[in-house]
């Protein structure tokens, strides 16, 4: 008769484990899902935030913007050429960097999003393009685009 209250004792004592370890297991899960969360919304956080001190430099220098968004040609005379080449250099980083995070990040649900501007950005550059191909090792998510 003590065997058997003793083993029902334990049993009890077993199934009751079991559930407070599926109740952590269920919470670890709830925590994990919150940190992917927070992780997709903030992924483009240092890209953005990287592409608009781009977008600053762009504003220093009237009529920068169009040779990365209307196709003009990389300028051939000195001190512009080297302007629109290092302007090109910090863009393709920050392309780079924010498809890496995109792709490594799903939950942030931008990567497709990201990989389009990126697209965009290389069809109406000459500069980009020029850059990213003299050195194809250093942007290679950008170039298998």
């Amino acid at each position: 008769m003590v065997t058997l209250v003793t083993a029902i004792g334990g049993l009890i004592g077993l199934i009751v484990s079991l559930l407070y370890v599926a109740k952590q297991t269920k919470a670890v899960l709830d925590q994990v899902r919150t940190g992917n969360n927070l992780a997709g919304n903030s992924a483009l956080d240092v890209p953005l935030a990287n592409l608009r001190d781009v977008y600053f430099k762009m504003l220093e220098y009237p009529g920068m913007r169009a040779y990365f968004y209307e196709e003009k040609p990389t300028p051939a005379r000195e001190p512009e050429r080297e302007r629109v080449l290092i302007i090109a250099e910090l863009l393709a980083d920050v392309l780079e960097g924010g498809l890496m995070s995109t792709r490594r990040i799903p939950e942030s649900e931008s990567y497709e999003d990201w990989r389009d501007f990126c697209r965009f950005l290389l069809a109406h550059s000459p500069s980009l393009r020029l850059i990213t191909s003299e050195h194809p090792m250093w942007w290679r998510e950008l170039l298998a685009l």
